[in-house]
């Protein structure tokens, strides 16, 4: 069982609520059943502090039925009638504003209770209420926020966010992207609910450890608590009501008019009343679903397989006469096919599986694949299932699947399609000695084939080789395989999608004047019509975060981190944790960054594609700027042990994750030569961009002979992080040049590079016996460290170095730094005006110092 879970994710309305404590003195919360409301009224009387609590009441709907019984647990002495209101009022005020008193589910309080405790607050005494929204409360406890005697605070589900962080201190451990969403958006944010989801996913089996993160698999198994929670709302309806229910359990949304045409309604109108469904206006028309998620599985548990066939007979036929046309028609008729008593339309199953990859349903996209093959769909149903399992990394199965299609392939268009598909499984799903040849090898013998003992390159490869090409750091093939696809008339779809790819990563890390945002929006769209590339379109978007990166400018990732924030199901939470994980190691969140991920790991299973030892470096470079050398290294090993042989463009991440480890492990020497590697690594193949971030990396790490280069590639390449690093470089004997570069690295969004630039002043400061502007640089450096989740790398070490000042000498310049003369710090510390101006004196000479203001500097703030 989970126990208990830690308050989280209410931190605005704490805060809200503390507020209007102050202000006011009461304050309603108000939200739904379970959303939190009276754990976040017991967190606010332990935040009131010095208060004294006058009791906590529950009131229920059985003291209701008695005048002031909700209140007799904390007035014993006062009869239950209602004379006895004054005398409750007396007992409980007047106050002197210190006293609180709670009331839990102010809404079911008697008529008689509400005016006491309404009265309550005008007598110095402290509310803290809650209710439950859509409830009818008495006047008096609703006249309180109407009246402006307090505050109101609606208590709304939690988003995404809240819930991840409630999930991760529940379990004592991050949840991976995928599980965590499916987990917000099954609960939809109810913390009631979602603590009992996951006890009960926990005792099935499907909520479950895996490698230090949380993983969640399988359909959803109400526990008996959770059905009796949820069953609760659904009780008492009728035979139409639950009608209504049935059919929004079976598909959602359902347009309006359809819903009440099947269900009547009145039906729909009184189920809407009872808030169990929400009516949503689309365009020109209102569609309704269930108001919370939960109400749709404990529907479909409860509904019988006959009875749930023919309801998707009935919604199948009645929604091929009123939404032909119409957006997502195709996948719902199809998925209400699947399993309705007759035989489905294979066409109308591929058009389906189609739109549910685009909206990233994989799991709906193979079951209506399989079901398109099983009603003879063919070539096509099975070339679209290899091309799913391929992109999901099951090689294996998409190789059978593949067998099956070639011997169904009948025209030049589908023995394409099959070799991209072989080619694409060869070369990025292969495992063991297969892994090792490639796709190249794949497509050599297609040709071989058709053209004879001699065979010349077929250009309708060039797609799939600009990505090999990019992938083995090939750069100079990729580009021009790439340019040739994108030169044609009419180049296919799948061809755009694959250039989009290669050529996006490869002007990314060349640091191109053209950056791939324009090919990546090109890619997008071709990819929505596509007959095999239709997934990747992550892996495409993915280009903008690196170049992003690559040129230091954070600002520009934000248009395509939103876009996969808006991504739906799995595939999306997949995508907004690699990106911010991503933009989070380099840009000064790597504390963030590492649960991110990790998280992503677990969808790339083995070397994932090259994607695993990528993300690995990443978690090790992490570990290793915060100075977790243990950790750093563990993730290392692992990213070498998952090297994809066939993805070499990202080599020079796994130098830098050396760089890393050997840096937080005190081998400064080291570190500075894995660093170098890595650039010569990046130079050898032409990755400017690439390499650029190598050398500011070694010189973060104390290398003092990447200027000239620097300067070179500033001047090729001209973007913001290259001319900052070339100016981080010329600039490292130079401490007032050095806090000047980082002031520009800072308002550029490189902070770590900002935070070492300010150690490496501080460093050099001292060294010139400035330790004035020595200690403001290492200052500065530490409030960047801080702001990067804790930054620890040996130049903010090296910052760090104690100015040596005797115990006294430090206590008499924080005197001094406190405001107070020589003679009044003479009488706090009861000695003489002489010894002071003495203590003074020594100090700043021994230390090079001016006067007793530059003392104050290099002391340091006292410690708290």
């Amino acid at each position: 069982m989970s126990g208990s879970w830690p308050f989280t994710g209410r931190e605005g309305e704490l805060a809200r609520a503390s507020a209007a404590m102050a202000e006011r003195g009461a304050v309603v919360l108000v939200g739904a059943a379970g959303v939190g409301k009276s754990r976040l009224a017991l967190e606010l009387l332990d935040r009131l502090g010095r208060t004294r609590v006058l009791g906590i009441v529950r009131a229920t709907a059985s003291a209701r039925e008695l005048p002031l019984g909700a209140l007799l647990d904390v007035l014993p002495e006062v009869s239950a009638d209602l004379s006895g209101l004054q005398l409750a009022v007396a007992a409980l005020g007047p106050r002197d504003g210190r006293d609180v008193l709670l009331v839990d589910d102010a809404h079911l309080l008697d008529e008689v209770s509400a005016v006491a405790v309404g009265r309550l607050v005008t007598r110095g005494v402290r509310l803290v209420l809650t209710a439950r929204a859509g409830e009818p409360a008495p006047e008096a406890i609703t006249a309180l926020w109407k009246d402006d005697l307090a505050v109101r605070i609606d208590v709304g589900p939690l988003d995404r966010e809240r819930t991840v962080a409630a999930l991760a201190g529940a379990l004592g451990a991050p949840v991976e992207p995928v599980s965590a969403r499916r987990l917000h958006d099954t609960s939809g944010g109810n913390l009631l609910w979602l603590r009992h989801l996951v006890d009960g996913e926990r005792i099935a089996g499907h909520l479950r450890a895996e490698s230090g993160m949380w993983v969640w698999s399988g359909e959803v198994a109400l526990s008996p608590v959770l059905s009796d929670l949820v069953g609760a709302r659904l009780a008492g309806l009728s035979e139409p009501q639950q009608r209504v229910l049935e059919l929004l359990a079976v598909v959602e949304p359902l347009d309006l008019d359809l819903l009440e045409r099947l269900a009547g309604a009145e039906a729909v109108e009184e189920t809407a009343q009872r808030s169990l469904v929400t009516l949503e206006e689309t365009g020109d028309r209102w569609e309704a679903r269930p108001a919370h998620p939960l109400y749709g599985e404990l529907v479909r548990s409860r509904t019988s397989v006959p009875r749930a066939r023919r309801l998707r007979a009935e919604l199948s036929d009645a929604l091929a006469g009123t939404e032909a046309g119409r957006p997502g028609a195709d996948l719902r008729r199809a998925v209400l096919s699947l399993d309705n008593g007759r035989r489905p339309d294979p066409g109308l199953l591929l058009a389906a599986a189609r739109q549910a990859s685009g909206v990233s349903d994989f799991g709906l996209a193979e079951r209506l694949l399989r079901a398109a093959i099983a009603a003879g769909g063919g070539f096509d149903a099975r070339a679209g299932l290899a091309a799913l399992l391929v992109y999901m990394l099951r090689a294996d199965e998409a190789d059978t699947v593949l067998a099956l299609a070639a011997e169904e392939a009948s025209d030049p268009d589908e023995m394409t399609r099959a070799i991209l598909l072989r080619t694409l499984t060869a070369h990025f799903g292969a495992s063991g000695a297969a892994v090792v040849d490639g796709g190249e090898h794949v497509l050599r013998e297609a040709e071989r084939r058709s053209s004879g003992d001699d065979p010349t390159e077929d250009p309708r490869h060039d797609g799939i080789r600009c990505v090999i090409a990019a992938c083995r750091g090939e750069v100079a093939e990729a580009v021009a395989r790439g340019e040739r696809v994108l030169a044609a008339p009419t180049p296919s779809d799948d061809d755009v999608v694959l250039v989009s790819w290669g050529l996006g990563y490869t002007r990314a890390l060349v640091g191109d004047a053209r950056p791939p945002a324009d090919l990546v929006d090109r890619g997008l769209a071709a990819a929505l019509r596509g007959r095999v590339m239709g997934n990747y379109a992550g892996n495409l978007a993915f280009s903008e975060i690196l170049d992003a990166q690559l040129r230091g400018e954070p600002e520009s990732a934000r248009r395509r981190l939103a876009w996969a924030h808006d991504l739906p199901g799995a595939e999306g939470a997949v995508w907004v944790a690699l990106f911010e994980g991503r933009l989070g190691s380099v840009f000064g969140s790597p504390r963030s960054a590492v649960p991110a991920l990790e998280g992503v790991l677990a969808v790339f299973p083995g070397h994932g594609g090259g994607w695993a030892a990528w993300l690995l470096a990443l978690v090790a470079q992490c570990h290793g700027m915060l100075g977790d050398a243990a950790a750093a290294r563990t993730a290392l090993t692992a990213a070498e042990g998952r090297r994809h042989p066939q993805v070499t463009m990202m080599e020079f991440e796994l130098d830098l994750a050396r760089a890393w480890v050997e840096a937080a492990s005190g081998a400064g020497r080291s570190a500075v030569e894995a660093a170098r590697r890595a650039a010569e690594r990046c130079r050898a193949i032409g990755v400017r961009a690439a390499e650029v971030v190598a050398r500011q990396h070694a010189v973060r790490l104390g290398a003092t002979d990447q200027a000239e280069r620097l300067r070179e590639l500033a001047e090729q390449l001209g973007s913001p992080r290259s001319r900052l690093a070339a100016e981080h470089a010329a600039a490292l004997a130079d401490a007032r040049e050095l806090l000047l570069v980082a002031g520009r690295l800072e308002r550029r969004g490189m902070r770590p590079e900002a935070a070492d630039a300010a150690a490496q002043a501080a460093a050099v400061a001292r060294a010139d016996h400035e330790l004035v502007l020595a200690t403001e640089a290492a200052a500065r450096a530490r409030g960047l460290a801080a702001a990067c989740e804790g930054l620890r790398t040996p130049a903010l070490a090296d910052a760090e170095a104690p100015v040596v000042l005797s115990a006294r000498e430090r206590e008499i310049a924080h005197l001094a730094g406190e405001g107070l003369t020589n003679r009044q710090i003479a009488e706090r510390l009861q000695v003489s005006v002489r010894t002071v101006e003495s203590h003074v004196y020594r100090a700043c000479s021994r230390l090079g110092l001016s006067d007793r203001a530059a003392l104050v500097v290099v002391a340091g703030p006292r410690p708290d």
